[in-house]
């Protein structure tokens, strides 16, 4: 298509109407010939032109612009009458215009379907992308007649993709910290303790039975022991023995009792029978949220008291996790990305809707807050395991 002459229309048929060209006709012919071609379109396209969620446009076979629909409309900014002839062309934006009329002419051209990703740029400045795609029209004859196309907003993809983008680059980061303290914990706890224990037995190999040999032995043990229970320490935060070996109730109830003992916040568990239906997947995703809700309550509510309640009804679990603390403003910090969790919350959030699920949390300063996760028990082919 060549934007040279928007007046210049042919003879040809549309829709079953002969398009009568008089010789030259001016602007204001060629507008009434484009505003009744408008009309006829409109009642052509019926409801459907007002219904449709995608923006529908119509050409003829030189790819001039007939009929666009009110999705189109909403979409560019322009009004209908605006579009018609190679009107359209305006609302793309200047930075995309040639490369799309390029591309545009070529696929007329050489009747071929059109398909590209462009943006356009309404009269107030807002920029939409979109997915462009048209197919040729041929009447009873197999000619070219037009082309009939269709625009796809594409905001709320691209959206959805950046935020997921950030999500698996806040994944990364959070994975990256764990990785440095986890080897910070080898490093400085078992590393030291491992090293001593060394020392210690170089001392005795020396000494041999010149000093009191079950003393160093006993001495040597403990820090054997130390080390041990570091390990299973990490070990534990790494991954929970009980949930593999005893199911989700189990672990959550190990996990509420050790971080009870070390904070002095007074946990509660209210849960019934494990469902069967638990995959491994979600299992390992629903611990991670109790872990991080609750760490959240040690490290930031100031609570006295906390609850984790776990509910299955028919197909879907929900877990509740409820703390007496100092409460915060849910709707700021819920979508923070700092160092006091709001990453974690951030994430549940994001992979609970991916799960078809849905996460909220209900706080204000001076009151309780309560977190609720609900998701379906049925597996979806979602990948969970990312660390939270």
């Amino acid at each position: 298509m060549v934007f040279n002459d928007p007046f210049a229309l042919a003879d040809q048929a549309v829709g079953g109407a002969n398009i009568a060209r008089t010789s030259r006709p001016g602007a204001a012919n060629a507008a009434t010939l484009l505003e009744r071609h408008l009309s006829a379109e409109i009642s052509r396209w019926g409801p459907l032109q007002i219904v449709s969620p995608v923006g529908i446009f119509h050409t003829d076979a030189a790819g001039r612009c007939l009929f666009v629909n009110m999705r189109w409309c909403e979409i560019t900014g322009l009004e209908p009458e605006e579009a018609l002839g190679e009107g359209w062309a305006r609302a793309v934006h200047p930075d995309d215009r040639e490369r799309i009329t390029g591309e545009w002419s070529r696929a007329i051209g050489k009747d071929q379907p059109f398909e590209s990703k462009f943006r356009f740029r309404r009269p107030d400045g807002a920029i939409t992308p979109v997915l462009g795609q048209s197919l040729p029209e041929r009447d009873s004859q197999g000619r070219i007649s037009g082309f009939i196309g269709a625009v796809i907003d594409l905001t709320g993809q691209i959206e959805a993709e950046n935020k997921l983008r950030c999500l698996a680059l806040q994944l990364e980061m959070e994975q990256e910290r764990e990785r440095r303290r986890i080897a910070a914990g080898l490093h400085d706890e078992v590393g030291q303790v491992l090293a001593i224990t060394r020392a210690k037995l170089g001392q005795l190999i020396e000494n041999g039975a010149g000093r009191d040999v079950p003393t160093q032995a006993a001495e040597i043990r403990g820090f054997v022991d130390r080390a041990i229970e570091q390990t299973s320490t990490l070990t534990f935060e790494l991954s929970s023995p009980i949930l593999r070996e005893l199911g989700f109730v189990a672990a959550i109830e190990s996990l509420c009792e050790k971080l009870g003992e070390e904070s002095g916040v007074r946990f509660r568990v209210t849960a019934g029978p494990e469902p069967e239906a638990l995959g491994e997947d979600l299992r390992t995703f629903l611990y991670r949220v109790v872990r991080e809700l609750c760490t959240n309550v040690v490290r930031h509510a100031r609570a006295l008291r906390a609850e984790v309640r776990v509910y299955v009804e028919q197909d879907q679990i929900e877990i509740v996790v409820i703390d007496d603390g100092k409460g915060f403003n849910a709707s700021q910090d819920a979508r923070s990305f700092g160092p006091t969790g709001g990453f974690g919350l951030f994430a549940i959030r994001e992979i609970s809707r991916q799960l078809g699920g849905h996460f909220k949390i209900e706080s204000a300063p001076g009151k309780q807050t309560r977190s609720t996760l609900t998701v379906p028990l049925r597996e979806k082919a979602v990948e969970v395991s990312g660390e939270i």
